[in-house]
């Protein structure tokens, strides 16, 4: 093989992404520490999932699949690692649009041009990380192009040179050592260049689907294509979606055959024993009753379409309305998760919020589209998580307002920032007073080890109950309650005088009651509030000031 052409792009990418999707929960499993928000692996496959949309949209040249590799990637980058692949993507978009073939010479340029456009990205590139691997894989292509006549046998050494950098990582991070593990973002990517191999080489990766990957499935975003249509016009009324659970003998293709007569806008997959459907019609009665046939239901839900279109055509109108308003100075967005919190950022008059933190970071697209909807000049962003940040300043370029990343690690952090803002101020000297408030923040977490490691000198069990500051553990414990109070603790100093605490879904009102009751005798000096936070996976989230 002397070259690829665009058909072979094509099949490169997509088996690229399905390869990064069947191992995600393995890069999930990579991460630094153990705590219940390995996302790496998601984060990743999801920016590339964005990439497949456009690609399947797309003209299908090699210039409109560049135009799917860049776009696709910056809109739906989420995470640090996201952010990361959308920059090596675009820079190989940057070589691969302007060619009809691409050759071995041209795959020296993207691999150049994704490190370049990768590392300037980033304010301080740290190594032992996926920027390692991509300049390894760029150094050694330069180097030894030469020697190569066939594009897949050079590929296929970039790869493993790429390998090899990997493997070296937890050499140039100790954290990675300490931890025993290879850095996620880099094995990521190498699960990618191993699909697209296999693609060029017409050895597809097929895309692997389990049984909680058909659960998990989300048809919501298909009543969306009627969202421009009068409800009269609507044909088939009722959105019908639920799950089959047989005894293996049924067909997934064998029922969408059936039932396609009484609707539209089927999605019908399936795996093992477990069947999801989607389709719009007059008779769900009747859908659902041939479905019961072939196995026992859960997971049942209908809607009216023409009710909830009506509904979505209101809200258009009342948001059109507000864009043709004129524009307030100052508004905000802001990542949250959690009915508490939520209700907080209300009271605190946050224009937007974003569902997302430790496992759902947001897309750039999210965030553009949230900006895009608060009518003001100035838009504040508070991405409350350090790996939402670099997704967040992604979107600056993207709108045409003044976007602001304030650079909140923590929900708390927003909290202080947005109090300390002062509406007669200008952007700069708000950014400025909200930006050193973050100073005076300690920010506390409390949650769980999902497997055994070491952090420092605490040897941590799978399970333990796992204290953080700043981002550090620093303490472990089998009591949930001896462990915050335990954190709390090591974190305060006599320069403190508020404790604000927020308790987690999993937290009962009484328990996080009985907790203040005893905090208050331990610290009686000190103001001392608790607050439902309704976060996930986080008992606690406490900030200390």
């Amino acid at each position: 093989m002397k070259n690829f052409n665009h058909f072979d792009l094509r099949k490169g990418i997509t088996s690229a992404y399905n390869n990064l999707e069947s191992n995600k929960e393995y890069v999930n499993g990579l991460n630094v520490f153990p705590v219940p928000d390995g996302d790496t692996g998601t984060n990743m496959s999801l920016t590339f999932k964005s990439v497949m949309k456009k690609l399947n949209e797309s003209d299908g040249d090699m210039k409109s699949i560049a135009k799917a590799l860049s776009t696709g990637s910056l809109m739906g980058a989420r995470g640090n690692s996201g952010v990361i692949l959308s920059q090596l993507c675009r820079g190989v978009a940057k070589v691969v649009e302007k060619l009809e073939l691409v050759e071995i010479v041209n795959l020296v340029e993207a691999f150049e041009s994704a490190k370049e456009t990768a590392y300037n990205a980033v304010l301080k590139p740290t190594e032992g990380t996926i920027l390692t691997v991509s300049r390894m894989i760029a150094e050694f292509a330069r180097k030894e192009f030469l020697k190569y006549d066939r594009i897949d046998e050079f590929l296929r050494a970039c790869i493993d040179e790429g390998k090899r950098a990997l493997m070296s990582t937890p050499e140039m991070l100790p954290v990675l050592k300490e931890a025993g593990v290879v850095d996620a973002g880099g094995q990521g990517l190498i699960f990618i260049l191993e699909g697209f191999y296999k693609g060029i080489k017409g050895e597809e990766v097929e895309l692997t689907v389990n049984v909680e990957d058909i659960k998990s499935i989300d048809f919501d975003k298909v009543i969306q294509h009627h969202s421009d249509v009068k409800p009269e016009d609507i044909v088939y009324g009722y959105c019908t979606e639920f799950l089959i659970n047989h005894d293996g003998t049924q067909s997934y293709e064998e029922f969408k055959k059936e039932i396609e007569k009484y609707g539209d806008s089927i999605v019908c997959v399936g795996v093992d024993e477990l069947i999801k459907t989607h389709i719009h019609t007059d008779d769900p009665g009747l859908v659902l009753s041939l479905a019961r046939k072939r196995g026992e239901l859960s997971d049942i839900k209908i809607e009216n379409m023409r009710f909830q279109n009506a509904e979505v055509n209101r809200i258009k109108e009342k948001q059109q309305n507000k864009k043709e308003a004129k524009a307030k100075k100052y508004g905000f967005v802001s990542i949250s998760i959690g009915e508490g919190f939520d209700d907080i950022f209300k009271e605190l008059n946050v224009d937007r919020l974003i569902k997302g933190g430790q496992t759902m970071n947001p897309s750039t697209e999210d965030i553009v589209e949230a900006v895009n909807d608060v009518n003001a000049e100035n838009v504040f962003v508070f991405p409350n998580n350090k790996n939402i940040i670099l997704a967040a300043k992604q979107a600056i370029d993207l709108v045409d307002k003044n976007l602001i990343v304030v650079e909140t690690k923590s929900i708390p952090q927003a909290f202080t920032a947005i109090i300390n803002f002062d509406e007669s101020l200008s952007p700069k000297e708000n950014f400025e007073n909200m930006t050193s408030s973050l100073d005076e923040i300690t920010s506390l977490q409390l949650t769980y080890a999902v497997r055994d490691t070491k952090s420092g000198d605490l040897e941590i069990n799978k399970d333990d109950f796992i204290g953080l500051e700043s981002g550090k553990i620093v303490v472990k414990g089998n009591d949930l309650e001896k462990t915050f109070l335990e954190l709390i603790k090591h974190a305060i100093t006599d320069e403190h005088s508020v404790i604000s605490i927020f308790y987690g879904e999993d937290i009962k009102e009484k328990d996080a009651n009985d907790l203040l009751e005893k905090l208050e005798k331990l610290y009686p000096d000190l103001d001392i509030q608790i607050n439902l936070g309704g976060q996930p996976l986080y008992y606690y989230i406490a900030s200390l000031e």
